[in-house]
């Protein structure tokens, strides 16, 4: 392929030769080494950053890359296709994304956020991507083969745009410096514009800094190129006090646990796109690494033009297995104050409990910012196991109490009611979701499990809008692989629960949660005697009237939930209610939008608002 066939504004079909080179190692057309450095003046590169950066956003769409430099908005707001901030080439810049054969081409504003199959990327997977990527052409500088050496420079610039506009910055020239060691750094200048969350009406131009984009290791040059990930595996870092932190690496999250150069994520607490470079808790966690960084030329002697190839033919498939939460049952519950000696099911179920968080991922979410609160109230408590968020009580999970039951065949076929309430508060992202009063059903191996649900969004300068419903079939209940346990106390089951009903965490068409999606498991306790007894391993600790769940959060980790609230939406955006969500990772109506989960969830509702800022993490 040509470079100007690259640099054209139409399709761009990749080389099938230099990507098999991709795919069978890191060296791409590698041959002698040259004896002395060569000038360079073709050089390309293609990069997409990170899986997240082409991801589903819980508001606005998708994150998605731009040609050139992005102009200001004014305030934190969506973009649209007539403010022509957009673009898919500017100069010797281009922004381009494959189809289901691996054909390059430049997405337009209306096929921007559709994966390689034309469907439309969605928060609640971290696979669900558009693997779009920038290309810069026209490089110049020097290679040394045989020094194991490099300094290639670029003009021109790419925006990086997350949740349809609401928090983006731009990359302005970057330079590639190899050095012998084999080592090496991508650095920029990077612009964008800040936010504040405590000040809505903010938005201030950034100051231009220098930043590393990428630090590279094991950097071997070849004849006309070079393919590799930066560096993101088992790389920490440090933020402030205050802000979401990076959690412990963990058995549950090593396969992606990382993180961006420092500086990099030292300049997006600025715009507040801070932790979506770095492993957070998230839902959308699985999707942050980065991808192949893939650079092209033309050395001495070589006859090909230089070609970046797909970084995708190496891109490691980010891991979505989540491990579901840990907590088992032990010890057995004392007998109720009726004065029985036992509470065998000998005339039906006269009382118990239900042990259930919803999901733990989604309570880290709402649990671990300032101002934020999780409460609890008609009788439910909030118990000091499983927390969410270290040394937070009230982000532990939930004992919802017995109130009654109209059907008992077995442990195996059986209806209770319970009663209970709890509320997750999000003030910044102008939310409020109610579960209430669940209802558990079982028949065999399989069951459901319905409460009453609700979502208010807040929006300023505008009434309260609440989507209110009852008995909704929110979740499955598997008790495969389970057996009943019968005790003094009665009879517990331990069961699998995921996600039926996903219209509380819809917001403009996209949805934080995919049905299917994986909650905290369930134990429930059947018993024969009356009141509400904590089931095996259940604790009386906790708050029965609610705790608020204010704090910087960030290293209580997500309970191994892929969907763990996925972006957490840390500024306010202007003029329109947007949300965000992984580990990934929000709630809203057809007027809001909430941040995930994510996944597994983070739940994240902004309200538009004139010249009122928001941004975004995860």
């Amino acid at each position: 392929m040509s470079t100007q066939s690259i640099r054209r504004r139409g399709p761009i079909v990749r080389s099938a030769l230099v990507g098999v080179v991709l795919a069978s190692g890191v060296v791409v057309g590698a041959g002698s080494a040259s004896a002395a450095p060569v000038r360079v003046s073709d050089a390309s590169f293609a990069w997409g950053l990170s899986g997240e950066q082409g991801g589903g956003a819980f508001f606005g769409g998708c994150n998605f890359l731009s040609a050139g430099k992005a102009g200001d908005t004014g305030s934190s707001r969506l973009w649209t296709q007539t403010d022509g901030f957009y673009a898919a080439h500017d100069g010797d810049v281009s922004v381009e994304k494959p189809d289901s054969a691996d054909v390059w081409s430049e997405p337009t504003w209306a096929t921007k956020c559709q994966d390689p199959n034309g469907k439309a990327v969605t928060a609640g997977s971290a696979t669900s991507l558009t693997r779009n990527r920038v290309v810069f052409h026209n490089g110049t500088g020097t290679v040394d083969r045989s020094a194991g050496t490099a300094a290639i420079h670029w003009q021109g610039s790419f925006t990086s745009v997350f949740y349809g506009g609401l928090t983006y910055w731009s990359a302005t020239d970057p330079t590639l410096t190899v050095k012998a060691d084999g080592t090496a750094t991508l650095t920029a200048t990077a612009t964008g514009y800040g936010a504040g969350m405590n000040d809505p009406g903010k938005w201030v131009p950034l100051p231009a800094s220098t930043v590393t984009l990428a630090n590279l290791s094991h950097v071997e040059l070849g004849e006309s190129g070079v393919t590799v990930t930066p560096d993101y595996l088992g790389v920490s870092v440090s933020v402030p006090d205050g802000t979401t932190a990076q959690p412990a690496k963990s058995a549950s999250n090593e396969t992606y646990w990382g993180s961006f150069p420092q500086s990099f994520v030292d300049f997006q607490q600025l715009t507040g796109q801070s932790s979506y470079w770095f492993t957070s808790g998230g839902a959308r966690d699985a999707a942050k690494p980065a991808t192949p960084l893939s650079v092209s030329y033309t050395a001495a002697g070589a006859t090909e033009d230089p070609t970046p190839s797909d970084p995708a033919t190496t891109s490691p498939t980010p891991s979505t297995t989540a491990s579901s939460p840990t907590h088992k049952p032990t010890g057995s519950p004392t007998a109720t104050a009726t004065g029985r000696t036992s509470c065998e099911l000998t005339d039906g179920v006269k009382g118990g409990s239900l042990t259930w968080g919803f999901k733990k991922s989604f309570r880290s979410y709402v649990g671990g910012p300032a101002g934020n609160s999780i409460t609890a109230a008609d009788g439910l408590k909030i118990l000091s196991e499983d927390l969410a968020v270290t040394g937070k009580d009230s982000t532990g999970t939930y004992r919802w109490p017995f109130e009654s039951s109209s059907a008992h065949t077995s442990a195996d076929d059986f209806t209770v009611q319970y009663g209970g309430k709890v509320t997750y508060s999000y003030p910044a992202h102008y939310f409020k979701i109610v579960i209430a009063d669940p209802r558990l059903t079982v028949h065999g191996k399989s069951g459901k499990l319905y409460a009453d649900v609700s979502l208010t969004v807040s929006a300023p300068g505008s009434a309260p809008t609440t989507d209110a419903r009852e008995d909704v079939a929110l979740a499955s209940v598997d008790l495969t692989g389970g057996t009943p346990r019968t005790s003094a106390s009665g009879v517990t089951r331990t069961m699998h629960t995921a996600i039926l009903d996903t219209k509380a965490f819809t917001f403009q068409g996209s949805s934080f949660y995919q049905k299917g999606q994986q909650l905290d498991d369930a134990t429930v306790l059947l018993s024969g005697c009356t009141g509400s007894g904590s089931a095996p391993g259940g604790s009386d600790g906790g708050a029965t009237g609610g705790a608020g769940a204010g704090g910087t959060g960030g290293s209580g980790g997500s309970g191994g939930d892929d969907s763990a609230l996925v972006p957490d939406l840390k500024y306010r955006p202007g003029g329109t209610l947007a949300s965000t969500g992984t580990g990934t990772p929000v709630l809203g109506t057809s007027a809001a939008a909430a941040a995930c989960v994510a996944a597994g969830l983070a739940l994240v509702v902004v309200a538009r608002r004139r010249r009122q800022p928001a941004g975004a993490h995860r």
